[in-house]
């Protein structure tokens, strides 16, 4: 019996990007798949495209809302499965990725969150990059943690003790709420695989930095006691890399990127 999987997507004008989202998660043929789109109200061509797919989408909706976070909670809030994940509409899932999910909580029922490793593409779909990353609370607490939100999966049961995303955070609320994770005692173990790619192109909130990235930070190092703050002068930072060294991070990133780089996302294989 595959365990239920609510994939949840926020939208706001991605109308260049949503269809293949979409695509990324209807083609999954995965069969216990939740799948909802909230969308703030779009004025692009978003709601036609939604409108094509909508028979193979759960719920959706267009309306004004508090931005991503807000989106997205709003999603996940109907959410029934027993693992949840959203993908924002402008990132894909990599083909069978819900079976990989599906496959590791099999063979770790213990584990409560886990997170693939980041694949980078660009807007035609071609591979940029491939980075492998580390799950360690101590590191990251000193400053030194890795996130790949498009590899994120997590017991929707986390909801209840942790509650939803902090609709104040509008750029880290990812890191937030694995802070949160951790910091409740629940067990996080990587994929080392990616599960999906994020996109990467000049006007995203990533690319272009700004404000949002700043207010974020400062309201974690609050929140926090100065604890979690990305911090690349320390000796902490000196530690991550040398474990990222003997893991074999780095090396498997130059040898996946030779490999997959120009490629579709469609040709990574597990």
């Amino acid at each position: 019996m595959y365990p239920k999987i609510t994939v949840v997507t926020p939208s706001f004008n991605q109308g260049e990007f949503i269809e293949r989202t979409i695509l990324s998660v209807i083609s999954q043929d995965y069969p216990n798949l939740e799948y909802f789109v909230c969308d703030g109200g779009s004025k692009d061509m978003t709601i036609e495209i939604i409108k094509k797919y909508q028979d193979k989408i759960d719920w959706w909706c267009s309306e004004k809302d508090n931005g991503q976070t807000a989106a997205i909670n709003k999603g996940m809030k109907r959410a029934t499965g027993d693992l949840c994940c959203w993908i924002n509409s402008d990132d894909v899932l990599l083909p069978g990725s819900l079976f990989q999910v599906a496959e590791f909580y099999a063979k770790h029922p213990d584990c409560e969150f886990m997170n693939g490793v980041f694949m980078e593409c660009d807007k035609q779909d071609r591979i940029l990059g491939i980075r492998h990353i580390l799950m360690n609370k101590f590191l990251m607490k000193h400053g030194c943690g890795n996130v790949c939100q498009q590899g994120m999966f997590w017991k929707r049961s986390l909801f209840d003790r942790l509650g939803y995303l902090n609709e104040s955070f509008h750029a880290m609320m990812d890191f937030e709420w694995l802070i949160r994770v951790y910091e409740s005692g629940a067990k996080v173990m990587l994929f080392d695989k990616p599960l999906g790619a994020i996109r990467v192109y000049a006007e995203t909130k990533t690319a272009q930095h700004g404000l949002i990235w700043e207010v974020d930070n400062e309201a974690i190092r609050k929140m926090y006691n100065g604890d979690y703050v990305r911090n690349r002068h320390s000796f902490y930072f000196i530690l991550f890399v040398c474990y990222k060294i003997v893991k074999g991070c780095y090396l498997k990133n130059i040898i996946e990127t030779l490999i997959y780089r120009g490629k579709k996302i469609t040709s990574y294989s597990y």
